[in-house]
């Protein structure tokens, strides 16, 4: 209602200004210092509120209280400089001092009531201070009608700027403080500063400052109270608390620490959300506005406000769970939260130790299987003493030294990132024993070969008999010896093939006589020579 007549006032401008007229201005006038001070009243209520919730949950609304106190400077400046205008405006025409006209009450700036002033109808000075002598170039400087314009521009677009996702209060900032040239009641194109200054009596000039100042608490109760609404939007109402446990590990060994983190849970029993698992080959898309799940998913049944995760441990390893929750609040926008969880699947396994056993051979690849319960293959560490160990695609090669025994130890890395060190285990340290030498298909068990085994062989091999490992040794050498005509002859081969000499001899050889293969030696895997004895038959 009083911005409708302050509209039609500023119309009766264009025809001659009677007292009553005036004495209406000094009406609405008082009208507008009313509401600013309603306003001033209600925004200092809302200020001390906003300070004492940011006191308490600076978390939640610090930043939030820190722009609104932006918004409550900026305004207070501009209502004050408002102020000072219209004591300056009314000093000037009534020749009265500005301590005068400027006081405080309650502890406000005041400015003298437009009743008391006695030259309602002068507009020389206000547009010899606003203005100037040219309408169409209004003049710039401290307390002008252009300066006082820039700082309207300013709180304008400072405002937008704090309401930059709200259109509907961006449109209104921009309606209530529009500066365009427009058509006066004569159909002349002015400014806004001459519109609003130029030739209007003091009275008029008054109640348009008065108008301004409400427009900026307007437009401040407004602003802050809607920053204030928004951090409350993003408040969830739960009508339930649940205590809730969630360990870092529910397997403790001897000498470790059980530790978990126990809080309230809240939720609303009687609103609840929607909870998605991305399947096999999906993802949760963070990158989107709200985040989605990319590909296959599915929606897990609810009990209550909780959601169930059953999956079949179909096999061993690291498990990841990943998926949104999705909740809309009663009276909010819907909420989606991406979520992420892992676990980890164990092959069910029987360990038997047989202790007077443990052997590791010196020279070959000892494959060695290392698990500690409770404990993921990634948070295992392994060494040993006398050798070297390390990873295989099936658990871990170990290479045992010089000495005679040889020790395995395991650190393990528990849930709060601290080191433990397990008991080590004792493994003695032997020599692959000695491979069985054979010849024309016969070893040391056999006493007789035949006639055309004997034709057909090509030389002596080695052959590792009821050992776990598949190792092969290479013969180096060996003495091929029989008594010919009562002379005996020896006859030296290098390497697994017979020499021409020493076929030679055997083919002289004759039933029931005997031969002899001796001093063999064979090279191992780990590059030692081994003698493997004589090995002796009867032709038949």
């Amino acid at each position: 209602m009083i911005n409708l007549m302050y509209l039609v006032l500023t119309a009766l401008l264009a025809l001659n200004v009677s007292k009553e007229i005036l004495d209406s201005f000094v009406i609405v006038n008082e009208g507008l210092e009313n509401t600013k001070s309603t306003f001033k009243d209600k925004m200092d209520a809302t200020y001390k509120q906003f300070a004492g919730l940011a006191k308490e949950n600076e978390a939640k609304y610090g930043a939030a209280w820190k722009d609104a106190q932006q918004v409550q400077g900026m305004a207070s400046r501009l209502v004050s400089h408002i102020d000072t205008l219209k004591g300056l405006l009314i000093s000037k025409t009534d020749g009265v001092p500005l301590d005068k006209v400027m006081g405080k009450a309650n502890g406000v700036d005041t400015v003298l009531n437009l009743e008391h002033v006695h030259m309602k109808d002068n507009n020389t000075h206000i547009t010899e201070m606003m203005v100037g002598s040219e309408p169409a170039k209004p003049k710039n400087g401290p307390y002008t009608a252009l300066e006082l314009q820039g700082m309207l521009e300013k709180f304008r677009d400072m405002v937008k700027q704090a309401a930059k996702n709200d259109p509907k209060l961006q449109a209104s900032a921009d309606e209530m403080f529009d500066f365009k040239d427009r058509k006066d009641a004569s159909g002349t194109n002015n400014n806004w500063a001459s519109m609003n200054f130029y030739h209007v009596p003091l009275a008029a000039g008054i109640t348009i400052l008065s108008k301004m100042q409400t427009d900026i608490r307007t437009m401040e109760n407004e602003l802050v109270g809607r920053m204030m609404a928004g951090v409350e939007s993003k408040t969830f109402k739960f009508n339930t608390l649940e205590a809730i446990v969630k360990p870092q590990s529910s397997y403790v060994t001897v000498g470790g620490t059980y530790r978990a983190n126990i809080f309230l849970g809240a939720y609303d029993n009687q609103n609840a959300p929607e909870v998605f698992i991305a399947g096999a080959g999906a993802y949760v898309d963070t990158t989107k506005t709200p985040p989605e799940i990319v590909g296959a998913s599915s929606q897990l049944p609810m009990n209550g406000a909780m959601a169930v995760l059953e999956q079949p441990a179909s096999s061993a390893g690291l498990k990841t769970v990943t998926g949104i929750i999705k909740f809309k609040p009663v009276g909010g926008d819907l909420q989606v939260q991406p979520f992420k969880t892992e676990y980890e699947v164990a092959a069910p396994s029987l360990v038997v130790s047989p202790t007077k056993m443990n052997v590791f051979y010196r020279g070959v690849e000892n494959p060695v299987s290392i698990s500690v319960a409770g404990y993921s293959a990634t948070n295992i560490a392994p060494s040993m003493t006398n050798g070297s160990l390390s990873r295989d695609k099936d658990g871990y090669i170990v290479k045992p030294g010089a000495g005679t025994t040889a020790v395995v130890s395991v650190s393990v890395t528990n849930a709060d990132g601290s080191k433990k060190s397990l008991p080590g285990v004792e493994f003695r340290v032997k020599n692959v024993p000695n491979p069985t030498p054979y010849f024309a298909g016969h070893g040391a068990g056999d006493a007789t070969v035949k006639r055309n085994e004997v034709n057909a062989a090509q030389g002596v091999i080695a052959r590792m008999e009821n050992f776990e490992f598949d190792l092969k040794f290479d013969i180096v050498s060996y003495t091929v010896s029989t008594t010919i005509g009562g002379n005996l002859l020896e006859k030296e081969c290098r390497g697994p093939f017979l020499s021409e000499d020493a076929k030679t001899v055997l083919s002289k050889v004759k039933t029931n006589q005997k031969i002899f293969i001796e001093n063999i030696k064979a090279k191992g895997p780990d590059g030692t020579v081994r003698s493997l004895g004589t090995l002796s038959f009867k032709v038949i």
